[in-house]
Parts: structure tokens; C-alpha cells; sequence
């Protein structure tokens, strides 16, 4: 997992119903004579709520299933319950309002992992959302933006994607003389805004009948890597966005030594590109035969 992240922090102000603490006795004055207000404290400052706020977290932990820490701040003097990735805030708010139906004055704040943004960069840049010309500051703060309503934002969607992000991490990652050091955010947002996500696949062969891990390609995305120029290239490097069929098939037709995988792509697709054509025949014989009985037919 990468350096840890932090997001805004969100507060959670509610007063718990538990068994009450044995009531401190009041530490003393200059003269002698106990000091009025304030909360109990510990020798270290921290009150007296530290062993309830590591209770309460590790009831999180068990239900969100992340590791939840509480951390005591005493600027605010308050504790706050801090996690990585996981749930969103709202969905820990409301867990502490089951618990505590009348509040326990928790802070909660999610952080954001540097594999969760890396992850979020990869399928932005295939919507077309993440661009150079942000900077990336505004490409993370875009990010945490989009994350904020996610649960587990670092999981991956499948096999392909979670090589992909391995590949970038690493690639982002720079060797020191201790060794690997952490994935730099910035380098992984700068490698995909200006190389897409093409190059980041596990693998560039075709899919054979036992790949069943959708790493390697399946026809469309075989002939569209090999065939695509302009702006079908742009488009395959930046999102993978596949060739339509038609122009694949032709692409491996029209080429004078097609390598048989090529060949081999083309002839699974004739059918799916035959029952297209097909459709479209037919769509353009009912209107031709509506002509010529006088009437335009919807389509």
C-alpha cells in the first residue's frame, strides 16, 4: 500500500449512553484547594476516554472490517476516530449514531491511500477526466472530490485492472540507494495523462479459450491494438476504446500478411459482424418496401 493520504476531516458530535466512568477526583490548585471544571486527565494530558475510544474503534474495525485508530487531539481536546480508504464517512457517522443514539462527541476522518488515488487517475483518464493542464494538485483534489461518497475506493474491479494498477505504482515508484521508496502521486498522474492507460494492459496477446482473467485481449481489443490510427488510436491508448466492428474486421482483411492472431480475432468476430450487417439489411428493406407501397415505415 502506498504513503497514506489525508482527506478533510468530518465531525461527528454525539453524546454516548454508557455506563458512566468513576467520577475523578479533582486535581489540586496552587493553595492546595481542588481546581473547578475541566475534564479528568491522565499524567500524559490525555482524559480519561482513551480505553472507551479504543473500544469503540475496534467495534468499527470489526464491522467496517479496516482498521480504525482512535488519536487524540489536543488542540481540539477530542479524540477522532481515523481510518484509510474503507467506508465513507457518512456510512462510520451513521454506525456511531446506532451506537450512540444520543451522541459521544467522536471526530471521524477517512484518509485516502496513494493506491486508492492512483486507482481513481486510471479510471478517469479512461472517462477523459484527468488532463495535464490541472497540475497535480487540482488532479487530487479532483480525485478526492470524486472518492468522498466511495466505499473502498483502493478495491480494483477485476484482474486486468488490478495488474494495471500494479504496473503504474511501480512505474511511479523511484529506486533510492535504501531501495524502493513509495510511489509518487504526481509521477503515476503525469505517466497517465500523457501516456493514457494502453500501455499499463498485463498483457498485449490475444485471449486464448482457457484465459479466463480478462488480462489478455479479447478480439475487438486484439485487431483495434494492431489496426487503430488518428483518432482510434488516441482513443485506444487514452481509454480503450475498441474499433468499431466493422472496421476491425475490414483493418485484418485489407492487411496483405495478417499474423494469425490477427486472422484469427477476425474470423471469431464474422459472426457478431454478419448478424450486424444482417440487421441492417433488413432495417433497410422494410423502409425500401414501405417506398414502394407508398408509406414511410418507422424504423
Amino acid at each position: 500500500m502506498g504513503t497514506p493520504e489525508r482527506t478533510p476531516e468530518l465531525t461527528v458530535e454525539l453524546t454516548a449512553e454508557r455506563t458512566p466512568e468513576p467520577p475523578a477526583r479533582p486535581a489540586a490548585g496552587p493553595g492546595g484547594e481542588p481546581r473547578s471544571g475541566g475534564q479528568p486527565r491522565r499524567a500524559g494530558g490525555q482524559p480519561q476516554r482513551g480505553p472507551h475510544a479504543r473500544r469503540v474503534a475496534d467495534r468499527l474495525s470489526v464491522q467496517f472490517r479496516v482498521p480504525v485508530e482512535p488519536q487524540y487531539e489536543p488542540a481540539g481536546r477530542r479524540w477522532t476516530l481515523r481510518w484509510y480508504d474503507g467506508p465513507t464517512v457518512d456510512s462510520v457517522r451513521c454506525a456511531l449514531e446506532r451506537l450512540f443514539p444520543d451522541g459521544d462527541g467522536f471526530a471521524v476522518r477517512r484518509d485516502l491511500t496513494t493506491r486508492a488515488l492512483v486507482l481513481a487517475a486510471i479510471r478517469e483518464t479512461r472517462a477523459g477526466a484527468m488532463h495535464r493542464s490541472e497540475g497535480s494538485w487540482g488532479q487530487r483534489y479532483h480525485l478526492e472530490q470524486l472518492l468522498a461518497d466511495r466505499d473502498h475506493p483502493d478495491r480494483t474491479a477485476d484482474p486486468r485492472e488490478a495488474a494495471m494498477l500494479e504496473r503504474l505504482l511501480t512505474a511511479a515508484t523511484a529506486e533510492s540507494v535504501r531501495g524502493l521508496a513509495a510511489p509518487d502521486l504526481s509521477r503515476a498522474f503525469d505517466l497517465v495523462a500523457r501516456n493514457g492507460v494502453a500501455w499499463l494492459l498485463p498483457e498485449h496477446r490475444l485471449a486464448g479459450p482457457a484465459d479466463r482473467d480478462a488480462l489478455a485481449l479479447a478480439p475487438l481489443e486484439y485487431l483495434t491494438s494492431r489496426y487503430a490510427t488518428g483518432v482510434h488510436r488516441t482513443a485506444w491508448e487514452t481509454a480503450l476504446a475498441v474499433l468499431p466492428l466493422r472496421a476491425a474486421v475490414a483493418a485484418a482483411h485489407q492487411d496483405p500478411d495478417p499474423d494469425p492472431d490477427a486472422a484469427r480475432a477476425a474470423l471469431t468476430l464474422l459472426p457478431a459482424l454478419r448478424a450486424q450487417v444482417s440487421a441492417e439489411l433488413d432495417a433497410i428493406e422494410r423502409r425500401l418496401a414501405g417506398a414502394a407501397a407508398g408509406s414511410t415505415p418507422t424504423a
